[in-house]
């Protein structure tokens, strides 16, 4: 029986839904790598359209390929879904303007790193009333926090004043405002974050750290650090073939490349387990590829294809020959990839 002293509190606009689940998987947002989802840490692999994530990396390591996966990944579960991409570096119709799987008609390209154009013409101007009126906007991107301007210096007379905490403080006042109203309207928010030098007297701390400041920390519950691979095995797949285009070298003799490993680590995270690593394949012109060896990896890795002898990989009484067998028995049975996944999934049961 309800308890009649919360009966009434609990119809108010502003208490939380106990009977919502922000974990079931037709309220979290996905990307197209297995690995990126599992990270997340919870049974539905996926992202709760209720949280906030942000992505850091040394620049050129993929955090914005990587956001624009996971709109193309909506689209493609979602067929009206809509999203908002906010480039602060101004290269939105740049990167997002032809990459692969998107639905042009259903994302906006936002270039400015102006805090009165995104924050009150574009949010508060406009975004809020048409989701009020039932846009079904399900994301929103900044792509980098870091690159907004603080208010004090856009409308500053010279580059020779030094505004100190001017950025800070205009970020941290419009994540305030912006991140409840996503929250509420049920909308991912992902931003990336760029690095810089840390300043730090303890010669064993790291060189470099996210360029965020503690409001920023605060907003987002998921901080994920993005690397490029440069190991001698990140330049090959499972099949020992080179991301280089066949038979092109450039005027140095070396090969033109056209991918690369990308390494995603789970660094923080208030909804979930921290700790987790994953990596995936970054195709210059299809995105993200193989995830026929992200399933396999996942797989071998959490122990739900056994062996016995550590070249015979046995999954529900199948049995595959070394590793590229597997992978590709994997690549070319959707049901088996399926299946595995799922399996995967359940060892988070109770996340």
């Amino acid at each position: 029986m309800a308890n009649e002293w919360l009966k009434d509190l609990k119809k108010l606009d502003f208490a939380a839904d106990m009977d919502y689940d922000p974990k079931a998987p037709e309220n979290c947002l996905y990307s197209p790598s297995p690995y990126f989802n599992w990270i997340s840490g919870n049974s539905s692999n996926g992202y709760p359209n209720t949280s906030s994530v942000l992505f850091f990396s040394e620049p050129k390591s993929g955090k914005s390929f990587l956001c624009l996966s996971m709109i193309a990944e909506m689209h493609k579960r979602d067929p009206d879904g809509i999203a908002v991409y906010i480039s602060t570096e101004l290269r939105g119709r740049l990167q997002a303007g032809s990459f692969p799987g998107i639905d042009q008609e259903r994302l906006l390209i936002v270039d400015t790193n102006d805090p009165i154009e995104i924050f009150d013409e574009l949010l508060d101007e406009n975004l809020k009333v048409k989701v009020q009126d039932g846009m079904p906007l399900k994301m929103i991107i900044i792509d980098s926090v870091t690159g907004i301007l603080g208010i004090k210096r856009k409308n500053a007379d010279s580059i020779g004043q030094h505004l100190i905490g001017d950025q800070s403080l205009t970020i941290g006042n419009a994540l305030q405002n912006l991140v409840p109203w996503a929250k509420r309207n049920k909308i991912l928010l992902v931003g990336t974050a760029q690095m810089r030098a840390n300043i730090d007297s303890n010669p064993h701390a790291e060189k470099t750290k996210m360029q965020a400041s503690f409001a920023v920390r605060h907003a987002f519950e998921a901080f994920i650090s993005v690397k490029r691979g440069n190991a001698a095995e990140d330049k090959k797949d499972i099949e020992d073939n080179a991301f280089e285009e066949e038979g092109m070298k450039d005027a140095r003799g070396n090969s033109v490349l056209n991918g690369h490993r990308i390494y995603i680590k789970m660094e923080g995270n208030s909804i979930g387990p921290a700790g987790r690593a994953g990596v995936f394949t970054l195709d210059y012109k299809d995105g993200i590829i193989n995830q026929h060896e992200e399933i396999f990896w996942l797989g071998k890795n959490l122990g739900i294809l056994t062996t016995t002898n550590n070249r015979t990989y046995e999954f529900n009484g199948q049995k595959f020959n070394g590793k590229k067998e597997t992978a590709l028995a994997i690549r070319d049975n959707p049901e088996l990839a399926k299946a595995i996944l799922e399996a995967v999934k359940k060892l988070d049961s109770n996340s």
